[in-house]
Order: structure tokens, then C-alpha cells, then sequence
């Protein structure tokens, strides 16, 4: 067998020579400005560059985007703890509001109970300081017409 021993250099140009005779009619391989072999011509591989450097401005634009969407749901996401913290804050107030009705209702009922309590103790002692004091008078009905007859 008779091989050939080629380097990576000329194996790569047999290759392209290769695809050349394979496809000559839709490949044309030319020279560029810098005496590099292209297999596009120079308006389709200038178009491709352009295209690539277009392609890694939208690649940058659309990382920029995620940043600043990050950066976004990020300050979203701290407004949005600030809310709920506010919000439970708002309803411990209010429970707190509700609370405080309810214990004013509780210590005014409290209150009318023990004026209540007071008021009949009151009447209980005026009912009694009434008959103490009759019986007072009774009494010194009594001592005075035992002293007017031992007299």
C-alpha cells in the first residue's frame, strides 16, 4: 500500500481541494485582501463578519437586558418584603385597635359592675344609718321620758 503522508497544512488545502472538485458548483474558494484562502467570496464573508459582530452586540444588549431585569426583580422582590412587613405591621395595629376597644368595653362594664356594687353597699349603709338613727331617737325618746318620770 502506498500512503501518503501529508501535514495538517497541506491536509487541510487537499481537503478544501477535495470539497472543491466535490462541490464546485456551489463553492468558489478565493484569495482575500491578505493572500487567505476563502471558500465564500469576499461580499458573503464581509457580510458574515458583519453579521457576527451584529450578533455579538445583540448577544451583549440581551445580557444587559438580564442585568437590569435582575437588578429589577431584585428591587422588586425587596419592595415587595418592605409591603408585607408594612402590611403585617398594619394588621398587628389594627388587632391591637380592636383589642383595646374590646378591653375598654370589658374595664367599662367592670367599672358599671363595681358602681353597681357600690351603690347597693351605699343603700345597704344609708338603710342601716337610717335605722341606726332612729333607733338613736328612740332611744333618747326613750332615756328622756325615763328621766323626766324618775324626776
Amino acid at each position: 500500500q502506498n500512503r501518503i503522508h501529508f501535514g495538517y497544512k497541506s491536509l487541510t488545502f487537499y481537503l478544501y481541494i477535495l470539497l472543491f472538485n466535490m462541490n464546485a458548483d456551489k463553492i468558489s474558494i478565493t484569495f482575500d485582501e491578505n493572500n487567505r484562502i476563502r471558500v465564500l467570496d469576499s461580499d458573503k464573508y464581509q457580510e458574515t463578519e458583519k453579521m457576527k459582530s451584529e450578533c455579538n452586540e445583540f448577544i451583549k444588549k440581551v445580557l444587559d437586558f438580564d442585568e437590569t431585569v435582575k437588578t429589577l426583580v431584585d428591587v422588586l422582590n425587596s419592595q415587595a418584603n418592605l409591603i408585607e412587613e408594612e402590611k403585617l405591621k398594619a394588621v398587628g395595629a389594627r388587632n391591637r385597635v380592636e383589642g383595646e376597644a374590646e378591653a375598654r368595653k370589658r374595664k367599662q362594664q367592670e367599672l358599671n359592675t363595681l358602681i353597681n356594687e357600690k351603690m347597693s353597699e351605699l343603700d345597704r349603709y344609708t338603710f342601716q344609718y337610717d335605722s341606726l338613727v332612729k333607733v338613736e331617737t328612740e332611744q333618747r325618746q326613750l332615756i328622756e321620758r325615763l328621766s323626766n318620770n324618775e324626776a
